[in-house]
């Protein structure tokens, strides 16, 4: 709850900066439908997050907050935080270990996974996209860390056992965003976010379709429809290892300065 405090300290920082003309930016809520698929593996088996632990979709929201500025050579500042907890509750239809516990054919498993992101990400704008097209086009290129903070804990009911597994897992991410705005009203923007290494890879791939048809001043208000695709594959972190995928279809609403 601590890191959640801080960044809405950040976001709430950020909306002062809308008091100076020289600074750009947007702050925007939303909510998101989660679906999960794919495996994790604590000291033992593969198991299925859907098919064994019985973990279902979820509904969440995310928060975010850009900063850009008239300093030269400084990069711009992009905040997020996604809040992404699932649950599960079933009986099980194979035999499988995690951790210290054996689950058995037929035993009641309650399963609760954590992946809440914490990003932070500096960026450069592309100006000469903006040239090109005559307005149309804008982009940005940076670097961008996201903390994952990880837990998995699976209770067997049946035979009173539980363990866990947690861990804090920084991930340096190129940044790409690509916006279309045909129209003052309409924006088309996209971005990818990802990174490789021994084996290992996530990526957070998103499109999303904007609406901002006046102006408040200052401030632009803005609603969009968007849909967000996470991959995240990672090998023996903390004795941990996971595939998994989550669909997350979102709506939001946030204004411009």
């Amino acid at each position: 709850m601590g890191r959640v405090n801080l960044f809405l300290f950040s976001l709430y920082s950020f909306s002062l900066a809308s008091a100076f003309p020289l600074i750009d930016g947007e702050i925007s809520a939303g909510y998101i439908h989660q679906s999960p698929e794919g495996w994790v593996s604590y000291k033992g088996d593969k198991v299925d997050i859907k098919d064994d632990l019985k973990i279902g979709d979820e509904d969440s929201f995310f928060l975010k907050g850009k900063i850009e500025h008239f300093i030269p050579y400084v990069p711009n500042l992009y905040l997020m935080f996604t809040d992404m907890n699932f649950h599960g509750d079933g009986t099980v239809k194979k035999t499988f270990s995690f951790g210290d516990i054996s689950v058995s054919i037929n035993d009641r498993v309650v399963t609760d996974l954590k992946l809440d992101h914490y990003d932070i990400g500096f960026f450069y704008n592309l100006p000469f996209l903006n040239r090109i097209s005559l307005g149309v086009l804008d982009g940005e290129a940076g670097l961008y860390i996201r903390v994952l903070d990880f837990k998995a804990r699976v209770e067997d009911k049946t035979r009173d056992t539980v363990d866990e597994t947690s861990a804090t897992i920084p991930l340096p991410l190129l940044y790409l965003n690509l916006s279309v705005e045909p129209f003052d009203f309409l924006s088309l923007n996209t971005e990818a976010k990802g990174v490789t290494y021994d084996g290992n890879y996530y990526y957070d791939l998103q499109g999303e379709i904007r609406l901002h048809p006046f102006s408040l001043g200052v401030t632009k208000p803005f609603v969009s429809l968007g849909y967000r695709y996470e991959k995240i594959k990672f090998d023996d972190i903390e004795d941990t290892s996971a595939d998994i995928r989550i669909k997350q279809p979102f709506i939001s609403a946030g204004f411009l300065f």
